[in-house]
């Protein structure tokens, strides 16, 4: 039996460990390097100023018990290519004969003079930006992306959200404008996408400025990349995003680990990464899935528990919050990202109805099987009858007519951050159930 260890508690870190215990069963002793208790799901959690329910979390000491994983509860802080082992935060040396790197990246603060979305924890700076803009319409808000942003979706779902919760609250013409360094919007997707971001935009009557990033606001401006001046009162922006820079381990310029198809790090034989991590250019959590699948399957052929390994193929599937009709992106990537690197010659594909199942944020092959009772992912239109989804309405129409609404409002909720949109006549029950739980 060989011992790999994982490194993170992000979404990569947990569907490689479902997927090795999957693919490897017994061959494996998996053991998980994790330094906080709970998966936060924070895509879901930009709807959340907006109405919207706190982000969604998985108990990761359940995850692992249900595994039956060796949970550490600490840090990784280097690693000794050498000899096997790792440093952790602690102090702590832990051996492994295979390492899976799924540690996340780092953000920080790109735009001076800008509120800086950060997901989960920035839910009161959006809100205090809206109650300001509905005491002053006349302010004009603002949504930038900072040079080299790598995953641009929320920015979008931010404008958008705004603009439809503003006019709610009684501010009949928002002035609100999102600005971005690509020359098209979400230009990842493809032109598809792009056309029908554009739609959504228009519709919402958010003004678009492309072709230039944001550098600083200051006085009511917003200087960007392009040398152009842009008039914004209130102005929010992305974060950026900087690699983890683990000693022991290669790294880029900008501190990103650099690994094969396989997602085995660059000289490094018996060390995988995945994630935000790795030096792959662009950072969301369903490809983040995908790169901890090539290292689960790399492990597992080596350990001769399947044939030959699939690579890592990336598949970007956005799901975009838009105020009104949810509208799900999908597209095909080259290994480096690029466009002109595209493993199927396709323009993308935009549409209001669901292109995989369970329409996650997130969607991952095998953590898809474990949060949705054993949905497996595919790329299909959503089917009538949705498996998983139909298990967690019953257990909440079962916790409501035993007097308790508060779990069946949490457990739909859940579901709706991590499967997607619910069917309209379950947020009416919901509803129902939220205004008992005020009474």
């Amino acid at each position: 039996m060989k011992r790999v260890l994982i490194a993170g508690a992000g979404v990569a870190a947990l569907e490689a460990a479902i997927a090795l215990r999957e693919l490897a069963g017994s061959r494996v002793a998996v053991e998980l390097l994790a330094p906080v208790a709970e998966l936060v799901h924070r895509p879901s959690s930009v709807a959340t100023p907006f109405g919207g329910a706190p982000a969604a979390r998985l108990d990761v000491r359940r995850l692992a018990d249900e595994l039956g994983i060796r949970l550490h509860r600490d840090a990784l802080e280097s690693v000794e290519t050498d000899t096997h082992h790792v440093r952790t935060r602690d102090g702590a040396r832990l051996p492994y004969d295979m390492l899976v790197v799924a540690t996340g990246a780092r953000s920080r603060e790109a735009v001076p003079g800008a509120l800086a979305f950060r997901g989960p924890m920035s839910t009161g700076t959006v809100e205090q930006v809206l109650d300001r803009v509905v005491a002053d319409p006349s302010l004009r808000l603002a949504f930038a992306a900072p040079e080299g942003g790598r995953w641009l979706l929320p920015l979008y779902e931010l404008a958008l959200l705004s603009a439809t919760t503003l006019r709610i609250r009684g501010v009949d013409e928002p002035d609100v404008v999102v600005v971005t360094g690509e020359h098209e919007p979400l230009e990842v997707f493809g032109p598809a996408a792009s056309e029908a971001l554009r739609a959504e935009l228009t519709r919402a009557g958010v003004e678009l400025v492309t072709g230039g990033a944001a550098v600083a606001a200051f006085g009511g401006a917003l200087r960007l990349t392009s040398g152009t001046l842009l008039s914004a009162d209130i102005v929010v922006a992305l974060p950026a995003v900087v690699g983890p820079r683990i000693p022991g381990l290669p790294h880029d310029e900008d501190g990103f680990i650099p690994v094969d198809d396989h997602s085995q790090v660059e000289g490094c034989p018996d060390v995988f990464a995945a994630g935000d991590a790795t030096a792959f250019p662009v950072k969301h959590g369903g490809l983040a899935a995908q790169q901890a699948d090539a290292a689960a399957e790399a492990i597992a052929a080596r350990l001769g528990a399947i044939g030959l390994p699939e690579p890592f193929r990336p598949v970007l599937r956005g799901l975009l919050l838009t105020g009104g009709q949810t509208l799900y992106l999908r597209t095909e990537l080259g290994p480096a990202g690029a466009r002109e690197h595209r493993l199927l010659p396709s323009p993308g594909t935009a549409s209001h109805g669901a292109l995989w199942w369970p329409p996650a944020k997130i969607a991952g092959r095998y953590l898809a099987r474990f949060v949705a009772a054993g949905a497996a992912l595919e790329d299909r239109p959503a089917p009538a009858d949705p498996e998983g989804l139909d298990l967690i309405i019953q257990a909440a129409e079962e916790d409501a007519a035993a007097g308790n609404p508060e779990s069946a409002v949490r457990a739909l909720d859940d579901a709706e951050a991590w499967l997607g949109p619910l069917p309209a006549d379950v947020v009416e029950r919901r509803d129902e159930w939220r205004r008992l739980v005020r009474r």
